[in-house]
């Protein structure tokens, strides 16, 4: 309670300052400034870290310090003297806000999606698949989830790739917990690893991409193998750990864990893979938009909510569910309401609608995402992620694998996209297919698996599975280290024997 006092206290404290704009002295000095955003966001970390110590939402804090450091930062600019000034702070705020509408944008209708195909028991197709490829051993689930995720988000993305994910481990693993976190956390290395060798897989290769650093030959051809080592290393680690842990139990004679009953395939029907096809079909349709019309992902996960939503309204497909076993409820609905949408002023919500799907979304997980990204960007704004990326160039005497390295590790902790903006900027002169972008792609996206904050795959798993930060860590950071260093270790022996 001390603790949670003193750091609550201290966010109040620069929200105050920000708000008043006093001292002057403090807020105009940029040094200090950058000092005291960063012991912020320290802050605000500590409080995400200890949640269940301290008994406060990880949402309200980080939505706290959030809005305490673009506040403290906004009085640096002193929008009331003169209009310049305003238009300054509108600037920094739009170029702060961009990045977070859009992958908000993106992350509403993706989760949307996911819900709605669950909700139709379209993913049934795929649980009956995994479970006859599994034969009921729990075992099978680590190596076929990882293969699964490590492709499916080099083709649409890692963090579409995680959700579909744990909406799928939730339906073969109910009951376990610990392995269903376990799995999830494999899966959040496999899906930032297959994002690192395909430009559509993740925002930094994307990133770089389109800055024209790297093509898309070149880029699979280096490191592919690298994050498919960043993949598999912990998944063979963590496999071989609950093995031997089984092994121990039954030599010392202590009872195994409470097995799950075994899970009946589920009853696949026409509607069940009618949403399944349209659902993850234009899903895979998003990165092929984004490169034929150049719009943003989030339009086009935007557009399969859309149809997706239209096409489990029709009449057509209303009578498909019915005649596969699910009825749909007229009762209690208001007259002049359409038969799928309530009126307004309605609490009911009908059963077998994507409106009811919709409800099942976790809002506060969103909440989380919208702030660690504020906070962040608030980080970028001021300045911090450049100057440490400057200070990682310095440290490491030119190194392009040392860069990498401390760039990837350093991305566990913050947001990968303004340290690799910075990259790009300070190391313009290299030449598109230099070994210094490879690197750093491949490095930006596994080294965020590091820590559970470290990458919006790993943030999805918190918010989905409210896996705490320090259970993360000490069951998932080692082997995802592990693995990171693995990848960096298989790309620089690639280079070393065929070049």
């Amino acid at each position: 309670r001390g603790l949670k006092g003193i750091c609550i206290l201290c966010l109040a404290v620069v929200f105050f300052m920000g708000f008043t704009a006093w001292p002057g002295n403090l807020i105009d000095a940029s040094g200090a400034r950058s000092n005291l955003m960063s012991v912020l966001f320290l802050i605000g970390l500590v409080l995400v870290i200890l949640e269940d110590h301290v008994g406060v939402n990880k949402s309200a804090v980080m939505l706290m310090t959030a809005v305490s450091m673009w506040a403290f930062l906004a009085a640096g600019y002193h929008p009331h003297e003169s209009e310049e000034n305003h238009e300054k702070l509108n600037e920094v705020l739009n170029e702060g806000l961009k990045e977070v509408g859009a992958l908000i944008l993106f992350l509403l209708p993706a989760m949307g999606v996911v819900e709605s195909i669950d909700h139709f028991h379209g993913f049934a197709v795929v649980t009956r698949f995994i479970l006859r490829s599994t034969g009921g051993r729990k075992s099978l689930l680590m190596p076929l989830l990882t293969l699964l995720v490590f492709f499916l988000s080099a083709v649409i993305d890692n963090l579409t790739a995680t959700i579909v994910a744990l909406k799928l481990l939730r339906h073969v693993v109910r009951t376990d917990r610990h392995l269903r976190h376990t799995i999830g956390g494999l899966i959040v290395i496999a899906a930032n690893a297959g994002g690192a060798w395909s430009p559509v897989g993740d925002v930094t290769t994307t990133m770089l991409w389109l800055a024209n650093k790297i093509s898309v030959g070149e880029t699979i051809r280096w490191t592919f193998l690298p994050s498919f080592m960043a993949a598999v290393i912990p998944m063979l680690g963590l496999y071989f750990q609950a093995w031997y842990s089984t092994r121990k139990a039954a030599r010392e004679g202590r009872a195994p864990q409470e097995e799950e009953a075994p899970i009946e395939e589920p009853e696949v029907r026409a509607a069940n893979v009618l949403v399944l096809i349209f659902g993850i079909g234009f899903i895979l349709l998003v990165p092929v938009l984004k490169m034929v019309t150049g719009l943003p992902p989030y339009m086009g996960m935007l557009l399969a909510l859309g149809v997706l939503w239209f096409v489990t309204d029709t009449e057509f497909f209303q009578k498909m569910a019915k005649s596969s076993g699910r009825e749909a409820h007229h009762d209690d609905m208001e007259i002049g309401a359409s038969p799928r949408t309530p009126s307004e002023g309605v609490a009911h919500v009908e059963a077998g609608s994507v409106i009811e799907a919709l409800h099942q979304m976790d809002l506060t997980g969103l909440l989380f995402f919208a702030g660690v990204l504020l906070a962040v960007g608030a980080l970028d704004a001021s300045g911090v992620l450049e100057t440490y990326a400057k200070l990682l160039v310095d440290l490491c005497g030119g190194s392009a694998a040392l860069i990498c390295s401390l760039l990837g590790v350093s991305s566990a902790i913050v947001d990968n996209v303004p340290l690799v903006q910075a990259a790009i900027d300070m190391f313009g002169d290299h030449e598109m297919d230099d070994p210094l972008w490879q690197l750093t792609a491949l490095a930006a996206g596994t080294g965020g698996s590091i820590l559970s904050v470290g990458s919006i795959a790993g943030v999805t798993l918190m918010t989905m599975e409210g896996v705490g930060y320090i259970w993360y860590v000490k069951r998932i950071s080692l082997w995802a280290l592990l693995g990171f260093a693995g990848g960096i270790g298989t790309f620089e022996l690639q280079r070393a024997i065929f070049l």
